[in-house]
């Protein structure tokens, strides 16, 4: 970025949740730029401190950028990152443009209420499984294994302990929907778990959540299927319903762990709400399906 011509101040994180801190701070002490280099749980932190406790832009003209580099990264893909050239390429640019968040409400494992905004995915049951296994392995797996494989394994092992349950599914205050469900996605972006397209007709500008349930679906019939969630072809499947909304409220019998960008968070009983256009994304790339 320096070499492009730009006057860079870096922050190094050594703790969860200090992003949120330094974003907030720099972007009241009149920054206009804040760019997240790790992976979805770091643009996260980052868009927890762009936005306020109501979901508003502290500064509406201030944006954020992203240079991928977690374990899964997968947000990137949503906006045509490829690459780090493309990340680069997008933060010298001047455009910029308004994308959707989501606010999520939940409990906590304590079983305090909690509250977190969204910016790519939050997943119910199985999927809040695989992220916790993910990062409990973070620092125990050898590097080479990458982002990709430390999810297939991560889901692999908990379907060990995959097991539906009844759920309720409240879309927009009125819609209401029965599953037995262990597999439930509410998304703004499409991309998941290391390259997984869970939600291939999720719009991040279009002020909708998609909603993904997996209906009755055995252990077995998920390990089929995920070679064709990686094509996004899981929808085809009779037992997996897809839904648009602007808010849905989820409770189960269990209860069902929640991940949100790729961070457990807690539990249900979970109420999630679109942000339309709530931030400003550096670069303008036309989304791509990779």
């Amino acid at each position: 970025l320096v070499a492009r011509g730009l006057s860079v101040a870096e922050h190094r994180t050594r703790a969860p949740g200090e992003a949120i801190e330094a974003t907030r701070a720099a972007i009241k002490g009149g920054i206009r730029r804040v760019v997240a280099v790790g992976g979805d749980g770091t643009l996260n932190e980052v868009v927890n401190g762009y936005l306020d406790p109501s979901g508003q832009a502290i500064n509406p003209q201030a944006a954020v950028g992203l240079i991928p580099s977690g374990t899964g990264s997968d947000f990137r893909r949503s906006i045509g990152i490829v690459s780090l050239k493309d990340a680069i390429d997008a933060i010298v640019r001047p455009d910029t443009r308004l994308i959707d968040a989501a606010r999520v409400d939940f409990k906590k494992n304590d079983g305090a209420e909690g509250s977190r905004f969204c910016i790519n995915i939050a997943s119910f049951g199985l999927g809040a499984d695989t992220v916790a296994l993910v990062n409990r392995w973070r620092d125990r797996l050898p590097a080479w294994v990458g982002g990709r494989a430390r999810f297939h394994l991560a889901a692999l092992r908990a379907l060990e302990i995959y097991k539906n349950v009844p759920v309720a599914i409240t879309l927009d205050e009125g819609r209401e929907r029965a599953a037995s469900s262990n597999l439930i996605v509410v998304a703004n972006g499409r991309f998941a778990g290391g390259g997984m397209m869970l939600a291939p007709n999720a719009e991040i500008d279009d002020g909708l959540l998609d909603v993904i349930v997996a209906d009755r679906a055995s252990r077995l019939a998920v390990i089929r299927e995920l070679p064709r969630i990686r094509r996004g072809d899981h929808l085809k499947n009779p037992r997996v319903s897809e839904h648009r909304c602007r808010t849905v409220s989820i409770t189960a019998e269990g209860p069902l762990g929640l991940e949100i960008d790729g961070e457990s968070m807690g539990t249900t009983p979970a109420s999630l709400r679109a942000l339309p256009s709530a931030v400003r994304l550096i670069g303008t790339r036309t989304e791509k399906r990779s």
